[in-house]
C-alpha cells in the first residue's frame, strides 16, 4: 500500500483482488466444512505477542508451541494493525522490524480468510510450513 495508514480504497481494492484471485478456493470451500485455521509462525507470532501484552502477560516464543486465539480479540488486534501508521507499528516491541511493513497486508489477508471460511477456531503454531513438510518427508 502507498498511504500510511492504508487508505480504505486500498483495503477495498485488496479485498476485490483476493476475492477474484482466490475464487477457485471459494468454490472448493463450499464442498468442505472448515473447523479451524492454524497460522504458522510469522505474523501469527506477532498477533500472539500483542494479545498477550494487552493482557499484561509476556510471550516467550521458545516456550509457546501452540496458541489458541479468541476470534473477537484477534479481529480487534487485526483492525488495530490495519488502522495503524508505520511509526506506531515500528514503536510496538511486539512487532519485529521485518514485519512492520507487511503486517498490514498480512492482517487483511488473515481477516479475509477468516471471513471466507467462517471459522471460529483460530490457532497459531510456532512450527513453520517448511518444518511440517520436512517432518512429513522424514516420517
Amino acid at each position: 500500500h502507498h498511504q500510511d495508514p492504508i487508505a480504505p480504497e486500498s483495503i477495498t481494492a485488496l479485498n476485490f483482488y483476493l476475492n477474484d484471485t482466490l475464487q477457485p478456493l471459494s468454490v472448493e470451500l463450499k464442498d468442505y466444512t472448515i473447523h479451524n485455521i492454524i497460522g504458522t509462525s510469522g505474523v501469527f507470532e506477532s498477533y500472539t505477542a500483542i494479545i498477550e501484552a494487552d493482557k499484561g502477560r509476556s510471550f516467550d516464543l521458545k516456550k509457546t508451541k501452540y496458541y489458541e486465539f479468541d476470534k473477537a480479540t484477534l479481529l480487534t488486534v487485526i483492525e488495530r494493525l490495519v488502522l495503524s501508521a508505520h511509526q506506531q507499528r515500528l514503536d510496538d516491541p511486539n512487532i519485529i522490524p521485518v514485519r512492520v511493513d507487511m503486517i498490514v497486508t498480512a492482517s487483511l489477508l488473515t481477516r479475509f480468510i477468516v471471513d471466507k471460511t467462517g471459522v471460529d477456531e483460530i490457532a497459531m503454531s510456532t512450527n513453520s510450513l517448511k518444518e511440517g513438510v520436512l517432518v512429513d518427508m522424514m516420517g
